[in-house]
């Protein structure tokens, strides 16, 4: 018996030294992923001041792709809001988002969430506040984990398009007895499909929302004319009524350096609704990503924005 106690200490110690190697290695190949990520980004950046070096500055701000990011950029410009603190809701990386702090169940009717995939921590955070979260994704048919305060539909939200499961911004407020209601809160990440849902939701719908919180796909400044006026003129519509007070870029996409601009293709953005800040909306002088910020994908850096400003560059 003791031999054989003997030998499975043995064998324990074994496995424990093979843990500790292999915890070891992945640590290692984690730095090296982070290594490698922070030196593409600086070559990227390098190969654009290398490329612009020897033109003349004014030259390229007078390019089209030059004004054309320019134009973007304006529109998403973030403010701050006098007095406001920030909070990350959701998990540390990717599903989690920075939002102004000031929401719970007594000045919030209930949060939509459009596009839940397999991630429902935004959703979970916003549930512990009290506040009941209207589910929607048409792609699964179920929820990863359940919340008291959940209400799920296999549905997806949509704009001109139309299709089976899909309903309109303002069709899914009306089912649940939203339509009048001016205290809403919006998470959503739809895959490029937000571009058709807020150019076709009324201005008055896209205004029920106290705070919105958005994954822009295809942010491109370079795209085909119609695209491009798509952007422009759905980013214009929502500014009617709200303005950008937090960006941070998705890590996992393209970026582009245009002189002293740099556009991320794809751009995770939070809105505050413009009446419920008057006179408190002021100029930025915080720089992205700020510190509750946190990378897409943990083994990938932090993507810098500096201010995400228009005039003068980062």
């Amino acid at each position: 018996m003791k031999a054989m106690l003997r030998a499975l200490l043995r064998f324990g110690r074994r496995l424990l030294g093979t843990e500790q190697i292999l915890q070891a290695q992945r640590q290692q190949l984690e730095y090296q992923r982070q290594m490698f990520g922070e030196l593409r980004q600086q070559l990227l950046r390098a190969n654009s001041l290398l490329k612009y070096s020897l033109v003349d500055p004014e030259k390229v701000r007078g390019s089209a792709v030059y004004q054309r990011c320019a134009e973007i950029i304006s529109l998403l410009m973030p403010m701050d809001v006098a007095g406001g603190s920030y909070v990350r809701v959701g998990r540390k990386f990717d599903g989690g988002y920075v939002m102004l702090d000031n929401f719970s169940k007594d000045n919030v009717a209930a949060a939509y969430s459009f596009g839940i995939s397999n991630d429902v921590s935004w959703d979970e955070a916003i549930a512990a506040r009290g506040i009941s979260v209207f589910l929607f994704d048409h792609t699964i048919d179920g929820l990863p984990r359940q919340h008291p305060q959940f209400h799920f539909a296999k549905l997806g939200v949509t704009g001109y398009q139309r299709g089976e499961n899909l309903e309109t911004l303002g069709g899914l407020l009306k089912k649940n007895a939203h339509a009048a209601s001016n205290n809403l809160i919006m998470k959503m990440d739809i895959e490029g499909c937000e571009w058709d849902v807020f150019g076709a939701a009324p201005a008055d719908v896209i205004g029920r929302f106290a705070q919105i919180v958005v994954e822009l796909h295809g942010l491109c400044p370079a795209a085909p004319d119609p695209q491009y006026l798509l952007l422009v003129n759905v980013l214009k519509k929502i500014n009617q009524t709200h303005q950008c007070v937090h960006v941070h870029a998705n890590t996992n996409c393209d970026r582009l350096w245009v002189g002293d601009l740099v556009l991320p293709e794809l751009l995770e953005v939070t809105y505050v609704r413009r009446s419920d800040f008057q006179n408190k909306l002021v100029a930025n002088t915080r720089r992205f990503p700020t510190e509750i910020d946190r990378p897409t994908f943990e083994h990938m850096p932090d993507f810098e924005l500096g201010s995400f400003s228009a005039v003068g560059g980062g």
